[in-house]
This record gives structure tokens, C-alpha cells and sequence, in this order.
């Protein structure tokens, strides 16, 4: 089709986005939560399909229905609050969170494969300077992020992990799989789990990187749409490959090895490939995790210049982003999970209701459903807000009366009341939106 990405620029755009979700969550977290599931690990891989696969990819077909980035989208119906929420996002996922984590993914691995302990923390900081600067490379040029990530990094990390995954499956570590290491369902345990990625937040925002992408590929503005839809498939099909391959290598170890995450993999890469292949593993992981910061640095740079029509420059934002992410990471790898992780939970109910949507809702862009789309959006947003409070008042041990009333909600203890909230809610707005369309 004329004015479509040709077959090589498609794989080019799709691996690099790939890349970018891969992060270092996406290659660490799946072999953990395959050896936590052991012989559920099949269910929990469907709860983590729709969680943290099917609703990104969801994400970018939600841009393309709605005819905008994640700020035109939400702004739409949410005009006041819709810009505080984006902007609450890009900052979370961006210097606050998932950016700085991805550094101190990579600084925890080369720990652990070289055994090298410090009692300073100026390695650590030298490290993460270098990360970043290396960082500011790839996404100065915005218009060249994703052909330089599609072109660099993701054959790296093609290669480095198909090696573990195929050798993970056919020679297993340990001997046979083992009962789930969690009390919930298997399925609520995936479903919960794939919310840790942040990975349908990161699509919304990496909407703009792709953007920037297509039209370096000479995509028109007539097929924009149609070209993210099809780069999104591209690179979230090859996620799926990865975590499926990526979870069952981890119910293979069984219960031979006692480590989670960055360590797990280290060590099962070890038992798999040697001292060499944990080198090369090493090598994989500093790349994933790079990839990730590249695209959320860049697309919160997007995202504050376009939103400030030019007032904050793209590379300024980028830098900022590079920098702060710099002292935040040096705070240590557990820390930022444990302090920062929580606050997803405020963004993602609302930010499923909107995906939702404007995939499945006929007519999304009339008045009228975009009005009954409102308090469903609002109300998911004030369950995460429960959610979020809930959870750090069983962090810190304070609030145990405001607990009482948290768990009285239906559905409270999954983290899922925002489901039934926003139903009613969305009902209730369209018969409102009915009424007032026939007055």
C-alpha cells in the first residue's frame, strides 16, 4: 500500500519498539514470575497477556481510534484534569520511576556477574552518569531515536535472548515445575503483575516517539494511524514470544535457584551458558535497559514540548530527564520498586478505562459517549487513588481505620474496585448523555 512502511522499516520501527518496552523489567520480570507461578504457569501467563501485552498493544490502536497523542486523547473528554493526569504520568514514568530503574537494573547485574562490592558510592555514580550520557546520545536527535535503537540495540538483545530462551527450554535446570510460591489465583497473580511493567502507560507515551519515527520514514499524515497500529503489532507480538519463552525457562528452574530477579537471571544464565554467557547476558541486559530509558527520555521530551507548543525545547526536557534520573537511581534498585512503584496504581485503572474506549466504543470521538466516558475515567482514577493510599499505609504501618473502610470495597484485595466502579458509572453517564441528547 502506497505510503506504508516497507517491509524492512516495519521490522526496523517494530524491533525498536520492542526494545524500548523490553527494558529491563520486561526481561528480568518474567523469568522471576514464571518461577514464583511453577506449574500455574500457564494461567498466570494469560492473566500477564491481558495486563501487560494485549492492553499496550491495545494502547497504540486507542491513538490511532482517537485521532491523537495521550494528551489530545485524554484532554477530550477530561479538558481540566486530563493534562494534570498525562503530566503526572510522564513524570512517574519518566525521571521519577522507570527511567532512573532502568540504570539501576543494569548496575545490580554487573554486580552480581563480576561479584564486585563497594563500599563508595562513586562507582555507582560514575556508572550512571556515563548511562545517561550514553543515554542523551540516542535521543538528542528525535527524529533518529528509533532507527538508531531498531539498528543498534535490538539485534543485541534478538540474539542474547533467544540463546537463553531456547536453551532455558530445552535443557531445563532444575526438575520439573513446582507448586505457585503466591496464595491468590494464578491468573489474578499474572493479571496483577502485568501492571508492573508500566508497559500500557509507556505505550501512550511512546505514541509520539513513533510518530516521530514514521515521519522520518516518510509515512504521510494520512497513514499515520494505520503505521502505529502496524509497528505496535510488530513489536508487541515479539513481546509476547518473550515473556511466554521468558516465564516458562523460569518455572523450568523449579526450585534450584533461590534469587529473584537481576540475581535469578544472572544465575540462571550461568547455569545455561557459563561464565560467557553471563558476561554476554550482562551485555543484553545494560542494552534493554538503555532501550527503555532512550524511549521514555524521549518521549517525555516529546511530550513537554509539544504540550508547551515549543516553550520547553525537546532537548532541554531530555537532558532534565537524563539528569534527574541520574541522582534518582543512584538510590538503589529495591528503594525506587518499593517507594515508586505503588504510584502506578493511580494511573493505570484510568488509563484502561480510557484504552478501553476508544477501541470498543462505536462513535468514540460524539459528545455524547465522550461524556459518559468521563466519570468512569474520574471514578477509576479515585479507586488507584484508594489503591495507592491502601498500599502505603500498609508500607509505612499508619492508617489501620482507613484500612477497615479499604477493605469493605468489592474486589479490594486484588487492587481491581476501579472494574466495578467504572461500569456503573459509565452506564450511568450514558443514560444522563441519552437524556440530555433528547431534551
Amino acid at each position: 500500500m502506497k505510503g506504508i512502511l516497507k517491509p524492512k522499516q516495519l521490522f526496523v520501527l517494530g524491533g525498536a519498539l520492542f526494545a524500548m518496552h523490553f527494558g529491563a523489567s520486561c526481561m528480568l520480570y518474567p523469568v522471576h514470575w514464571g518461577k514464583m507461578a511453577g506449574s500455574s504457569v500457564l494461567v498466570a501467563f494469560i492473566g500477564i497477556l491481558i495486563t501487560g501485552l494485549i492492553l499496550p498493544l491495545l494502547a497504540y490502536v486507542a491513538l490511532s481510534r482517537g485521532k491523537g497523542n495521550f494528551r489530545q486523547i485524554t484532554s477530550r473528554f477530561a479538558p481540566k484534569f486530563g493534562p494534570v493526569f498525562c503530566v503526572g504520568t510522564v513524570v512517574v514514568l519518566g525521571p521519577l520511576f522507570v527511567v532512573p530503574r532502568m540504570s539501576a537494573a543494569a548496575w545490580d547485574a554487573i554486580l552480581q556477574f563480576t561479584g564486585l562490592q563497594f563500599d563508595s558510592p562513586i562507582p555507582a555514580l560514575v556508572f550512571s552518569i556515563a548511562y545517561y550520557a550514553l543515554s542523551y546520545w540516542f535521543v538528542a536527535s528525535k527524529s533518529k531515536t528509533m532507527d538508531k535503537i531498531g539498528n543498534i540495540l535490538t539485534p543485541v538483545l534478538i540474539v542474547i535472548v533467544t540463546a537463553v530462551i531456547l536453551k532455558g527450554i530445552i535443557t531445563p535446570i532444575g526438575n520439573g515445575w513446582v507448586e505457585p510460591s503466591f496464595e491468590q489465583p494464578a491468573f489474578v497473580y499474572g493479571f496483577l503483575e502485568g501492571y508492573a511493567t508500566a508497559d500500557l502507560l509507556c505505550s501512550l507515551m511512546f505514541g509520539l516517539v513513533i510518530i516521530s519515527g514514521l515521519k522520518n520514514a516518510g509515512v504521510p499524515e494520512s497513514k499515520m494511524n494505520t503505521g502505529i497500529v502496524m509497528v505496535g503489532i510488530v513489536g508487541i507480538g515479539m513481546l509476547v514470544c518473550t515473556h511466554f519463552g521468558h516465564m516458562i525457562v523460569g518455572a523450568n528452574t523449579g526450585d534450584a535457584i533461590d534469587l529473584t530477579y537481576a540475581q535469578l537471571y544472572t544465575e540462571v544464565v550461568r547455569a545455561l551458558w557459563g561464565n560467557i554467557g553471563g558476561f554476554f547476558f550482562t551485555i543484553a541486559l545494560v542494552a534493554a535497559a538503555l532501550t527503555t530509558a532512550v524511549g521514555l527520555a524521549g518521549s517525555t521530551a516529546e511530550y513537554m514540548e509539544e504540550a508547551t507548543e515549543g516553550k520547553i525545547s525537546y532537548k532541554l526536557t531530555a537532558l532534565v530527564t537524563c539528569a534527574i534520573s541520574v541522582v534518582i537511581s543512584n538510590i538503589g534498585l529495591d528503594s525506587i520498586v518499593t517507594i515508586v512503584t505503588p504510584v502506578l496504581d493511580l494511573f493505570y485503572p484510568g488509563a484502561i478505562v480510557m484504552v478501553l474506549y476508544y477501541v470498543f466504543m462505536p462513535n468514540a470521538l460524539e459528545k455524547k459517549n465522550l461524556s459518559a466516558l468521563a466519570p468512569a475515567f474520574y471514578g477509576a482514577t479515585i479507586c488507584g487513588l484508594l489503591d495507592v493510599m491502601a498500599t502505603y499505609c500498609r508500607l509505612f504501618s499508619f492508617g489501620e481505620g482507613y484500612l477497615s473502610f479499604y477493605s469493605m470495597l468489592p474486589l479490594s484485595q486484588y487492587k481491581m474496585t476501579w472494574i466495578l466502579a467504572t461500569v456503573v458509572l459509565f452506564a450511568v453517564g450514558l443514560v444522563f448523555g441519552k437524556k440530555s441528547q433528547s431534551k
